[in-house]
């Protein structure tokens, strides 16, 4: 079986983010499925972009074929991020032929978060005869419309609302990493089947050695008295570290630190907020390799995970720091707002209101105060969970399924 996994985000352990198609491909090879990433060469979720001189070519990373199409660099979420998605989408429909010659696919996936490549997805699965697959990340155009504030009238809502509309209609099937996601999908009157297939790790891994300066900092914090709760991703209004930042003002003279794992477009108006709020035991040590992130993370008392408030979450969370957090078998604070998450379906996390810094307060509280009993039932509960719902290889095998029909 020969896939196209369209992804014009796709990264891979070299390139940095986004993974899922790259694991995906690996995965299937064990089956003796042949997968082709088609991406864009230029993408801001990279920590590196590769050298690509021209559409069309061609390049072994990490293992997994990638076919790029030349895409322009851009910054943020703007208008040239738009041209971007245009760029890819429109030099992939003149290439289309080419494309489905070259790769034969018996299935092609749509997975470039935005919906737009359905259009492309679409004409090469009809060129070559192949199942159709659209894959949802997040829901477009619901999730800039509830974080971005966008009417439904926006010409760029209404074109992307048809693009969805388009995706869910003629696909063979609708895998989503979101776990509530086919509530959606029938609010919008479409039948075509729905799979989930969330996010998950590949325990097969040996994590690298962790961070010694962010242990060093967190061992010196234990030493004089602190337990130490951590936060490791993005630092965007959508992850809510404002909510941690105010919560740990509440809990300033208390024998609890908080130390801050990532970078992102508000780390400055957090740091500003901490140091105007006189938070001497808030730490923002920036980004670390993915492979420490887990013995990093291990050395902590608690974790937290937030979110805004949002009609969008009731369709649930499929992060990946879920995982990372849940495999270290720390307790966790939880103040997503969703019921609909590995957290909740597990039962293992301490949860919270979301944007209610006061009971996050409470939650980490309630995290720093457990026992050694209660800590070694959340950490055999949380690893047990992921080891069964969230393994790569079986979840490679759910999604493989699905394109088989």
């Amino acid at each position: 079986m020969k896939v196209l996994y369209i992804d014009h985000y796709a990264g891979s352990p070299t390139l940095g983010m986004e993974f899922r198609p790259h694991l995906m491909a690996q995965e299937w090879a064990r089956s003796g499925v042949e997968t082709t990433l088609l991406a864009g060469s230029y993408s801001h979720l990279r920590k590196v972009n590769p050298t690509v001189t021209r559409t069309g070519e061609e390049q072994v990373i990490d293992g997994v074929p990638f076919r790029f199409i030349k895409t322009r660099e851009y910054e943020g979420n703007g208008a040239q991020r738009v041209v971007s998605m245009v760029e890819f989408v429109g030099k992939g429909l003149r290439d289309a032929s080419s494309i489905a010659k070259v790769t034969r696919p018996d299935a092609v996936i749509a997975s470039s978060t935005y919906p737009f490549d359905t259009y492309l997805a679409e004409r090469i699965a009809k060129i070559a005869g192949a199942r159709l697959v659209h894959e949802i990340h997040d829901l477009w155009p619901l999730t800039p419309q509830e974080l971005g504030g966008y009417s439904d009238k926006h010409p760029f809502i209404a074109t992307m609302a048809a693009a969805e509309k388009s995706a869910y209609r003629n696909s063979d099937v609708i895998v989503s990493i979101l776990p509530n996601a086919e509530e959606h999908v029938r609010s919008l009157g479409i039948t075509t089947p729905v799979v989930n297939v969330p996010n998950g790790v590949q325990l097969d891994r040996e994590p690298g050695p962790a961070d010694e300066a962010v242990v060093a900092l967190v061992t010196r914090l234990q030493a004089q008295g602190n337990d130490v709760i951590s936060y490791a991703g993005g630092l965007s209004v959508s992850n809510a570290m404002d909510d941690l930042v105010e919560a740990m003002a509440l809990l300033k003279d208390e024998p609890v630190a908080a130390v801050v794992i990532g970078d992102g477009v508000d780390r400055g108006a957090l740091e500003a907020r901490a140091a105007e709020l006189g938070l001497d035991k808030v730490f923002f040590v920036g980004s670390i390799p993915k492979a420490a992130v887990h013995n990093t993370l291990s050395a902590m008392d608690g974790l937290y995970i937030g979110s805004e408030k949002s009609r969008l979450y009731r369709y649930g969370f499929s992060a990946n720091k879920i995982f990372d957090y849940m495999l270290t078998g720390l307790p966790i604070v939880d103040a997503l707002d969703s019921e609909h998450t590995p957290l909740a379906y597990a039962g293992c996390s301490v949860r919270a209101a979301a944007k209610q810094p006061a009971d996050i307060a409470r939650a980490i509280r309630e995290v720093v105060a457990l026992d050694p009993t209660q800590r070694g039932r959340i950490r055999a509960t949380e690893t047990a969970y992921v080891r069964e719902h969230h393994a790569y290889d079986k979840l490679a095998a759910d999604f493989l399924a699905a394109l088989k029909g």
